[in-house]
C-alpha cells in the first residue's frame, strides 16, 4: 500500500497538471481525458483522486487560498503592536492578492478562468475581510482607530484592494497610501 506522502504527492502532480492546462486552454477546454493524458496516466487513477473536474478547480482554488493565508497571518503576529501589524497585514494582503490575480491569469487574454477566479477570489475576501474587521476592533478599543462599522469597512476595502491589485500597472505603495488615508479618516 502507498503511503500517504506518496497520494499526496499524487494528488498534487493532478493538481499542477490541470493548472497548467487551465491557464493553456481554459478551464472549458480542458478535459479529464487531457489532464490525465498530460500526465500519461490511465483516467480511472484521475477519478481515485477526484469526482469531478470541478474538485479539481476547488483543490486548485485551495492551494490558492493556502497561500493567501499564510501570507497574510504572517503579519498577524500578536508579539507585534497594533500600528505594526496593521500595516504588516495591509502591506501582505495587498502583495497577495497581486500574486492572486496573476496565477488567475491565463496564457493569454482569451483564457477563460472565469469559474476558478471566483471561487478563489471570494474565499480571499472573506478571509482577509475577517481579519481585517478583527484588527479594526481592537484598533477602536485600543485608540487606535475609530472605525464606525468594522465589519462593513472591512469589507469595503478588502474588496477595493482585491480590484486594484488586478491591475498591474497599479502601484502597490499607492494602494497602501490609499488605505492607511480611508482608515485614518474613518469615523471622523
Amino acid at each position: 500500500m502507498k503511503d500517504s506522502q506518496d497520494l499526496e504527492q499524487r494528488r498534487r502532480e493532478f493538481v499542477d497538471a490541470a493548472e497548467k492546462l487551465f491557464k493553456e486552454n481554459g478551464i472549458v477546454d480542458t478535459t479529464v481525458n487531457s489532464i490525465v493524458k498530460e500526465l500519461d496516466v490511465a483516467k480511472g487513477l484521475f477519478y481515485y483522486y477526484f469526482k469531478s473536474k470541478d474538485d479539481v478547480i476547488d483543490a486548485i482554488s485551495e492551494k490558492y487560498n493556502k497561500d493567501f493565508r499564510q501570507a497574510i497571518q504572517r503579519s498577524l503576529d500578536p508579539a507585534n503592536d497594533f500600528d505594526d501589524r496593521l500595516n504588516g497585514f495591509i502591506e501582505n494582503t495587498i502583495a497577495s492578492f497581486r500574486v492572486m490575480w496573476e496565477n488567475l491569469s491565463g496564457k493569454n487574454e482569451n483564457i477563460d478562468l472565469t469559474i476558478l477566479s471566483s471561487r478563489s477570489l471570494d474565499e480571499a475576501k472573506e478571509t482577509a475581510a475577517k481579519k481585517l474587521k478583527e484588527l479594526l476592533e481592537e484598533g477602536n478599543e485600543l485608540h487606535k482607530t475609530s472605525v464606525p462599522n468594522p465589519d462593513y469597512y472591512a469589507k469595503l476595502l478588502i474588496s477595493g484592494i482585491a480590484d486594484l491589485a488586478s491591475h498591474t500597472e497599479a502601484d502597490l505603495l499607492e494602494i497602501k497610501k490609499i488605505i492607511d488615508n480611508l482608515i485614518g479618516k474613518a469615523g471622523k
